[in-house]
């Protein structure tokens, strides 16, 4: 059996009910691990780094059902994304909207294009900040963001998969104040947009650009050539005396 060539996919916080708790949607705001916390206080010697009690995360974060790894339920951009893709074309073998436990499942040779839908990626959202006084501990978004996304880099790395990751939604902003995360996630393109999924921005335009990805036609797009459709800027950053470069598309 082959492997779908794109896969769509969300981390936990973003694939779970919450047991249907009302505000409970709010709570992969909280803090997951403090690192600066100290070795010999009594906290640490608890929780060790954790601060909301993971097993307590866990229990009201329930992921999402699904059948044979496939979510039954996903944000509402990526169904946007999955339906385009459906209208324009691709056959249905060949897009998965897969659940985040299973993700490793739908990658392999045959995919090229892995695409997540991010809202609060790098914990920087208003309230995330107020939870984590500003960054300096960890919330339960960035934390399952990450793990995501050291999933999928692992499952490429066994199946010598070159898929090409994609990041898209409300909250790809966030990779211009640490852009460090798109070297260590290895992110090809980010999506830039304000409406939300991994991008509603391109609904009648979803076969185009995910061909455009496959094609490699991102990758020598003049970006100061006026088009119709979208535009590539390649961003250098300078942190710590360090250069990093990504790939905004904006449409």
């Amino acid at each position: 059996m082959g492997h779908p060539k794109i896969v769509l996919t969300a981390d936990r916080t973003l694939m779970s009910p919450y047991r249907k708790l009302s505000l409970a949607t709010f709570f992969g705001c909280a803090p997951a691990l403090d690192p600066n916390r100290k070795h010999s206080s009594i906290w640490y010697k608890l929780l060790k780094n954790q601060v909301t009690p993971k097993i307590l995360f866990d229990f009201i974060c329930n992921y999402t059902e699904h059948v044979n790894g496939v979510a039954k339920y996903a944000p509402y951009g990526l169904r946007k994304v999955e339906a385009g893709l459906l209208r324009d074309g691709f056959k249905r073998e060949d897009v998965v909207v897969a659940h985040p436990d299973h993700i490793e499942k739908f990658i392999g040779p045959e995919t090229q294009v892995i695409g997540t839908h991010e809202m609060d990626p790098l914990g920087m959202g208003p309230v995330t900040m107020t939870f984590t006084y500003g960054r300096k501990q960890i919330s339960y978004d960035e934390f399952y963001c990450k793990e995501l996304h050291m999933r999928i880099n692992a499952a490429k790395k066994k199946t010598a998969s070159k898929a090409k990751v994609i990041v898209g939604g409300s909250g790809t902003w966030q990779y211009n104040y640490d852009p460090e995360k798109i070297e260590e996630y290895g992110l090809y393109a980010l999506l830039e947009g304000e409406l939300g999924g991994i991008a509603p921005e391109i609904d009648g335009h979803t076969g185009r650009f995910f061909n455009y990805l496959m094609n490699g036609d991102f990758e020598n797009m003049d970006p100061f050539r006026k088009r119709s459709d979208f535009k590539v800027n390649i961003k250098e950053f300078e942190r710590n005396g360090r250069k990093h470069h990504g790939r905004f598309v904006n449409f």
